[in-house]
């Protein structure tokens, strides 16, 4: 092989393993690569990695010629669960680097024949609506005394920790299924109807959100606890979790933790019906009048 082969070969998987990880933010679990890179680099990588981390191993172990024939396997038997804008960016870089597949494999390397539509799904407008209703969301629990946004503050409010738990937890819970309905609302105006695709790229983005607004719920309740040591409101709400032994004040941080985790089982058991939700969703839901205007007539192909 030659040097420009090679280069040409390297270049590609990099590009590969940028569109197989498409939509997913860094760092990533290392098992979305185990089916495109060598088996040698994935055991000696953290359970946690990123792309150059990944690189950068292959490189020095001189693995890029097996892992190029793993993609490729991988790429076959994954095709139909990757993402238009991962075929779609797969086969940008098969003729960029004058690459091609061979036999069974050009005729499995294709783009579907709804992926056309599927790329003109307005995800980028979806997003910048989301992140300003998500943004008024935040502000209204700062608004009652909840600090969800680093740097957190001593908020005047003084709203007690119960207020704070249930109010936090329905504002937030209400902001989740706005994604849900934004998300909805972009698929069916662009493209009609929902694929088990563009399911899995709704469900990424509920799930970002999840993970963003418990991240947030637990930080500002946490944040009100230890600046409110004293307020029996937390010591007798800890009590329906914790031994009072355990609340004696100061309460440990520690204890603490663990009873926000426990008090927020139900924000989660939520998130996990809406996780269902999103897997029975007929391929025609309804669509979200309140969000049909920001996609109306912004339809173009990426």
């Amino acid at each position: 092989m030659t040097i420009q082969d090679k280069s040409a070969r390297i270049t590609f998987l990099e590009g590969t393993w940028k569109a197989v990880l498409y939509d997913q933010p860094e760092p990533f679990h290392k098992s979305l690569l185990a089916d495109y890179v060598s088996s040698e680099v994935i055991d000696l990588l953290p359970a946690r990695t990123t792309l150059q981390n990944v690189l950068q191993e292959c490189d020095s172990r001189e693995v890029f010629e097996e892992s190029y024939i793993k993609s490729f396997l991988g790429l076959t038997k994954y095709w139909s669960s990757l993402m238009p804008e991962s075929r779609k960016m797969i086969m940008g870089y098969l003729k960029e680097c004058d690459l091609r597949a061979n036999g069974n494999l050009r005729r499995q390397l294709q783009l579907h024949a709804d992926d056309a539509a599927a790329l003109t799904i307005r995800w980028d407008t979806a997003d910048r609506l989301y992140a300003g209703i998500r943004d008024l969301a935040f502000k209204a629990c700062q608004n009652i005394g909840l600090e969800v946004l680093q740097p957190r503050g001593i908020s005047a409010q003084k709203a007690d920790f119960n207020t704070l738990l249930q109010r936090g937890q329905a504002m937030l819970l209400a902001l989740l299924r706005e994604r849900i309905n934004i998300d909805k609302t972009a698929v069916l105006m662009a493209v009609g109807y929902a694929t088990p695709v563009v399911k899995i790229k709704m469900m990424n983005n509920l799930s970002r959100a999840y993970g963003d607004c418990l991240d947030a719920l637990r930080g500002g309740l946490l944040h009100w606890a230890l600046n409110n040591l004293q307020a029996s409101s937390a010591v007798e709400l800890f009590k329906d979790v914790r031994q009072a032994a355990l609340l004696t004040p100061p309460i440990p941080e520690s204890v603490m933790r663990e009873c926000i985790e426990e008090l927020l089982a139900p924000f989660t058991q939520e998130f996990a019906r809406m996780s269902a939700s999103m897997e029975a969703m007929p391929p025609d839901p309804a669509t979200y009048a309140k969000a049909q205007g920001f996609f109306r007539d912004k339809v173009t192909v990426h």
